[in-house]
């Protein structure tokens, strides 16, 4: 926000306090739903600046997207601590483990990525293909994270 000019600076700070407000009402009331929904307007605050900013790339963009999956991460997780369910010795520990090797692998292919972009120049169907198993890559790395996320809240 602080490189966006006057007019979506004020935008952009007013999207990111009611991101902030909902992501702690989602925790302090329990309201998971709302969780996506803050990190959806933090996210999108970011991504009009960058679509209005016009720059070519974003050196900060994976550790603003690491910021954001942690954030998502860390409030579920807040709201699994509100059960009364006792879990097993160590799955505290694996958890923090867990979000930990989330976050750094967010990271590392977020830079790799970002890196590749700024690499590669050209376009024809080869880069189309690498594209199309980059976003392939990412969403079975979501599909990991929710079904590793599932069976801890599960224990």
């Amino acid at each position: 926000m602080a490189r966006a000019d006057g007019t979506f600076r004020l935008v952009a700070v007013r999207l990111a306090a009611v991101a902030a407000l909902t992501l702690l009402a989602a925790v302090v009331n329990g309201w998971a739903p709302l969780v996506p929904v803050a990190v959806a307007l933090a996210g999108g605050a970011y991504a009009g600046q960058l679509a209005l900013d016009d720059a070519p790339l974003d050196v900060s963009a994976p550790a603003i997207a690491v910021g954001l999956l942690l954030a998502a991460e860390l409030a579920y997780w807040s709201l699994d601590e509100r059960q009364r369910i006792r879990g097993e010795a160590g799955a505290t520990l694996r958890r923090v483990v867990f979000v930990a090797t989330l976050g750094v692998g967010a990271f590392v292919t977020g830079a790799v990525v970002l890196a590749l972009a700024d690499t590669v120049r050209g376009g024809g169907i080869a880069l189309d293909l690498v594209g199309a198993a980059a976003a392939i890559a990412a969403l079975a790395t979501i599909l990991v994270a929710a079904v590793g996320g599932r069976g801890d809240a599960a224990r």
